[in-house]
């Protein structure tokens, strides 16, 4: 798949000025600035490796849209490469761009400002062995005078050919090919030998020319080569793990270089930045769906057409294509299928943000996996009107539903993802359960553990409270309507943090930090609650709504509002535990059972007896104290 030879530098400069060397085109610009640039020099100079470059050769199996190294000629545009750079390309650019381009080179300054410089090497510094050999490069402006005083004054005059002989200013542009600049200098300093500095001239070029003007002409670079044999995939790995120090080589831009070289009027980037924009514009649980989630879900959509296809003509079942969004696949996607398949996969992820939305998960944070997105989106597509009736929807749900609390979309996704194509829509319709179902569980004990907004089953409980009813604690009203109209409603505990710190024993963070003692709550209820305990936050909310509108509320909760108001955590923890548990298994359409013996072994293992919890007296002062502690 690959060689590695050393190839003269002239050589490979040569084949970059003509374009048969050229960069794919998803490479991002050169970079380097002017002091990385006498730095390349220099070590060039003196024959000190400066790294392996990477190349691929062109093939008929990777159509990559190529683009000229800057600064190469426009005329040579047309050209067809032969050979792409993957690493390498700056200190290519930069050798090239001061070793063989006829013009000043367009870099930057330390400040990041946009300058063209000529290059030079002072040939009086470069054989003086006192002086390190960095000092022997410089750079001058477009008009090749440095000066200081504001412009006022010239310190180095290089503007003609006469005033580099007699600086002993050689552009760096000649020394791959040096004879007539060096018979000129000869001409210049000959008519008086005697005159030049060091004393001997004509020992003097033969000295710059073998440690100087022979190193560059002998130096060689280490070049691995892939050939023409190399997959796709190959690519992407051997470019993100060689080119550590620029951007990471994604497979959308792998697909967008592909795609450009099949059409100059077609940019993958542009249309997708198109349907991203349009999409994130209306659905916010889309905000987290990147380029290459849509390659998968256009990959998921062809390849099950093309088998689909294959059935339809006859062809055995253990001989089907398979259906696939793997790297590979999507590697060898052509733009026609893009281009067939785009509308279908965008209206997908549309109905799925509808679906969603009927799930109660409203924006990107609350999506428990922006990955089951993607499988989700193509499901749709391939039922369509089939997924509407109330038996197919419950079907989809509990796919859903499965996939987020089995935590089922963290790794390997795209082997489920063409699992899921092949089983869920044939599920909705009546048929087996899928894979997904019967493998997925829930475990008691999860629940206990359950502490961070991060995780995906955390983020489909929140949305599945307030699917089954959560109130809001003031108003008595659905909570699903205050997220709708953008009020501010977050998880938080029911038992304040400052409340279980404070109680003798202490309850343990383990216990009061699990979701279990959290549930979605507005700010104004919050703040009401604040650092008290249930016994004194209750009759402050009753200020504001019904005692009785109030316990309906808190049982919307799966909280026994007697329990809540005597304090009891214990019980409370238990029997809101149990209640989770019972909500998770009617959406995963499972029993899940010995919550109970779970959640009293957790208030055990915390030091909490089930029948002692009384609540501390707080003084005021205390009580500002731990208040700012809580905000």
């Amino acid at each position: 798949m690959f060689n590695a030879q050393p190839i003269p530098l002239k050589d490979i400069l040569s084949d970059i000025s003509t374009g048969t060397i050229q960069l794919p085109d998803f490479q991002r610009g050169w970079v380097w600035d002017d002091d990385r640039i006498t730095e390349i020099l220099e070590s060039v100079s003196r024959a000190f490796p400066v790294g392996a470059i990477t190349t691929l050769s062109a093939s008929k199996s990777i159509k990559l849209k190529p683009r000229l190294i800057e600064g190469v000629p426009g005329k040579y545009n047309k050209v067809t490469p032969s050979t792409y750079i993957l690493d390498g390309q700056q200190r290519l650019t930069s050798l090239y761009q001061t070793l063989l381009h006829p013009g000043a080179v367009k870099t930057q300054d330390s400040k990041r400002k946009c300058v063209q410089r000529w290059y030079y090497i002072d040939m009086l510094k470069a054989l003086d062995r006192s002086m390190y050999r960095e000092n022997a490069f410089i750079s001058v402006p477009e008009d090749r005078k440095t000066t200081t005083g504001f412009g006022r004054q010239i310190v180095v005059d290089l503007s003609t050919r006469e005033l580099e002989y007699r600086n002993h200013m050689m552009p760096t542009e000649q020394l791959l090919n040096a004879m007539t600049w060096v018979l000129g200098y000869n001409a210049y300093w000959g008519s008086n030998g005697s005159a030049h500095p060091s004393g001997n001239l004509t020992k003097f070029l033969d000295d710059f020319n073998v440690h100087v003007i022979g190193v560059f002409g002998n130096y060689s670079i280490p070049v691995i080569n892939l050939g023409q044999n190399v997959p796709k995939e190959a690519v992407c790995k051997v470019f993100e793990k060689v080119n550590t120090g620029g951007v990471t080589l994604t497979v959308f831009e792998l697909v967008t270089a592909s795609f450009a070289a099949d059409s100059d009027d077609f940019r993958l980037r542009d249309n997708w930045d198109e349907r991203r924009k349009r999409m994130r514009s209306k659905y916010g649980v889309l905000q987290g769906i990147e380029g290459e989630h849509f390659l998968q879900a256009i990959a998921l959509l062809a390849t099950n057409h093309r088998r689909k296809r294959a059935a339809a003509n006859g062809v055995p079942e253990n001989q089907l294509p398979g259906i696939s969004c793997k790297k590979e696949t999507i590697l060898n996607l052509r733009l026609a299928d893009y281009q067939k398949w785009a509308d279908v996969a965008e209206k997908g992820l549309e109905q799925a943000a509808k679906f969603l939305a009927e799930q109660f998960i409203f924006g990107r944070k609350d999506v428990p996996y922006s990955t089951q997105i993607i499988p989700l989106a193509v499901i749709l597509s391939e039922l369509g009107d089939e997924a509407f009736p109330a038996k197919a929807s419950n079907r989809l749900e509990r796919w859903y539903w499965s996939g987020v609390f089995g935590e089922e979309y963290g790794s390997q996704i795209d082997t489920k993802f063409a699992l899921d194509l092949l089983q869920v829509p044939e599920y909705v319709r009546g048929g087996p359960e899928p894979t997904l179902i019967t493998q997925s569980s829930f475990i008691p004990e999860r629940l206990v553990t359950l502490r961070s907004r991060r995780s995906a089953a955390y983020k489909g409980l929140y949305a599945l409270q307030m699917k089954n009813g959560a109130a809001d604690w003031i108003t008595g009203k659905p909570l699903a309507i205050a997220v709708i109209l953008a009020k501010n409603i977050d998880i938080h505990h029911i038992f304040p943090k400052a409340w279980c710190r404070k109680h003798k024993p202490p309850i343990s963070s383990i216990l009061f930090d699990s979701i279990i003692n959290k549930t979605p709550i507005d700010a104004q209820s919050h703040k009401t609650i604040g650092w008290r305990g249930p016994s004194r936050y209750i009759p402050r909310l009753e200020k504001k709504i019904e005692a009785e509108t109030l316990d309906a509320v808190l049982k919307s909760h799966w909280l026994n509002p007697e329990s809540l108001r005597n304090d009891d955590f214990a019980k409370c923890f238990v029997e809101r535990g149990e209640a989770m548990l019972e909500l998770i298994g009617e959406a995963m359409g499972k029993r899940i059972e010995g919550g109970k013996t779970v959640f009293l072994d957790a208030l055990d293992k915390g030091g909490i007896q089930t029948d002692y919890i009384q609540e501390d007296d707080i003084d005021d002062e205390i009580g500002e104290i731990l208040r700012a502690d809580e905000e």
